[in-house]
C-alpha cells in the first residue's frame, strides 16, 4: 500500500511541476510571436529605419522593455522575422512537395509555393524582399541560414532532373538552385515595389516555363 501511494504520489509531482512551467513557455512563445507579427506591419509601413521599438511594443500591446527581454536590439527583430519566415516556408514546402512524379513537375511546385506564400502577406514581402536587404548583418545571414537548406532542396530537385536525364547534366545543381531562386527573387521584389493589385502566383507558369526551358 505504502508503495502504491508513494508511486502515485511521484507520478503526480512532476506533471504538476512541468505544467506550469509548459503554462509559462507557451505564453512566452506567444508573446514573442506576437511582437514579430507587430514588427511585419510597423516595419513594412514605415520602413525599417523609421520604425522605432516603442511602435512595436504599442501594437503587440506590450511595454517597451519588454521588447528586450526577447530581442538584443531591433536589428535582431528583423532578422528573427527572417528566420521565422524561411522556417515557416520550407517547413510548409516540404508539407506540400510531391513525394512522388518528376523533377519537373516537383521544380514547378516549388516555383507555386514560392510564389504563393510571398504573394499572400504582401506585409511579409516587403520585409523580405526590401527591408531586409538594408541589413548588413542580414546579407551574412542570408548565405549561411536557413537560405542554404532551401537552395539545397531545390538543387536536390535539378540533381533528380539531371539523373532522369530531363535536364542538362554540366549544370552544377547548387548554382542552377541560386538561379531559379534569383527569378523568384526578381519577381516578388518587382511585385512589391510596383504596387500593383495582381496575385504574384499568377506569376509561376511563366516563371517555370522559363526555368525548365533553361534547365532542359
Amino acid at each position: 500500500m505504502t508503495r502504491s501511494n508513494d508511486q502515485s504520489f511521484s507520478d503526480r509531482d512532476p506533471a504538476g511541476e512541468r505544467a506550469p512551467a509548459d503554462r509559462r513557455a507557451a505564453a512566452r512563445d506567444a508573446k514573442r510571436e506576437r511582437i514579430l507579427d507587430a514588427a511585419v506591419v510597423e516595419i513594412a509601413h514605415h520602413g525599417y529605419h523609421h520604425t522605432t521599438v516603442a511602435m512595436i511594443a504599442r501594437r503587440a500591446g506590450v511595454a517597451d522593455g519588454t521588447i528586450y527581454l526577447y530581442f538584443r536590439d531591433k536589428e535582431e527583430v528583423l532578422v528573427s522575422l527572417f528566420e521565422r519566415a524561411m522556417g515557416r516556408f520550407i517547413e510548409e514546402g516540404q508539407r506540400r512537395l510531391p513525394a512522388g512524379g518528376s523533377a519537373a513537375t516537383r521544380l514547378r511546385r516549388i516555383v507555386e509555393l514560392h510564389l504563393a506564400l510571398l504573394g499572400r502577406d504582401r506585409d511579409l514581402a516587403v520585409i523580405m524582399q526590401v527591408e531586409l536587404r538594408h541589413s548588413l548583418r542580414f546579407l551574412d545571414l542570408f548565405s549561411r541560414s536557413r537560405m542554404r537548406d532551401y537552395l539545397a532542396t531545390i538543387a536536390e530537385v535539378v540533381g533528380e532532373g539531371q539523373r532522369e536525364g530531363a535536364f542538362r547534366a554540366d549544370l552544377d545543381p547548387l548554382l542552377a538552385a541560386k538561379m531559379v531562386f534569383g527569378v523568384l527573387d526578381e519577381l516578388a521584389t518587382d511585385w512589391v515595389l510596383s504596387k500593383r493589385n495582381s496575385r504574384l502566383s499568377a506569376k509561376a507558369k511563366a516563371a517555370s516555363d522559363l526555368i525548365l526551358r533553361g534547365l532542359a
